[in-house]
């Protein structure tokens, strides 16, 4: 058996058997874990905060060739104003769904540990409903991009042709983004505006935000990552209830 010491995020937790918890966890090493806490739904001492969503842990757990098993769970840092709005806990919780839905096991660089917990610092700090959406979007595509899934917007995936800054472009999502008239198109339009508007905010420019670029950000990641994709999706309403 090997110990292990991290600060990590609780990804998803649910009930297993009487007193127990399956939890999934993000480590600061950017490894997903899955592990059995025992007696978690009953002790309060090993798991402080119930191993609840949004918050930062620091966790101890052992592994053997088997089974992981959460040990013990203290809270290192909360977001009190992700509890605020509505709006800001949403934000907070679809960015751990997308996380979820493409960590690896294995460990990799940090980067989608510090993601993370860079977007439930905006999210505590404002609940402006476009600057939250331009977050979160972009937070999405920063996701897939350190998972080895990044999302083409300047060139077309088969062929590499550059598509000019004011052209009307398609994206196929399963292909990994636009892909040209030459190459057969793509099933999903994208005006030059709105693409303007996306890189804008992925190169960090939140004014130009928009609260229903989480509608077409979903289409475009769906090929990636179906659970990402909805993870975004499922919370339109609480930006554009439209």
């Amino acid at each position: 058996m090997t110990e292990h010491l991290a600060r990590a995020f609780v990804l998803d937790r649910r009930p297993h058997r009487e007193q127990d918890l399956r939890v999934t966890l993000l480590t600061e090493h950017g490894a997903r874990v899955d592990a059995v806490a025992l007696n978690a739904q009953r002790s309060k001492r090993r798991f402080m905060g119930a191993l609840s969503p949004l918050v930062l842990y620091r966790v101890r757990y052992s592994t053997t060739p088997k089974a992981t098993r959460l040990d013990e769970a203290q809270v290192d840092q909360v977001w009190p104003g992700l509890s605020r709005t509505l709006r800001s806990q949403t934000a907070a919780l679809a960015a751990t769904g997308i996380v979820r839905a493409v960590a690896e096991p294995t460990p990799h660089d940090g980067a989608l540990f510090l993601l993370l917990g860079e977007l439930y610092t905006a999210a505590a700090a404002s609940d402006d409903r476009d600057a939250l959406a331009a977050r979160l979007v972009r937070f999405a595509f920063e996701v897939l991009d350190h998972t080895g899934h990044a999302i083409a917007l300047d060139r077309c995936v088969r062929c590499d042709t550059p598509a000019p800054d004011g052209a009307r472009v398609t994206v196929d999502p399963h292909a990994g983004g636009i892909v040209c008239r030459g190459c057969g198109g793509g099933s999903y339009a994208m005006s030059a505006a709105d693409r303007a508007d996306l890189r804008s905010v992925l190169a960090g420019d939140y004014a130009v935000g928009r609260a229903e670029m989480l509608r077409w950000a979903a289409r475009i990641i769906e090929g990636v990552s179906v659970d990402a994709a909805g993870s975004i999706a499922g919370v339109v309403e609480h930006f554009d209830p439209r």
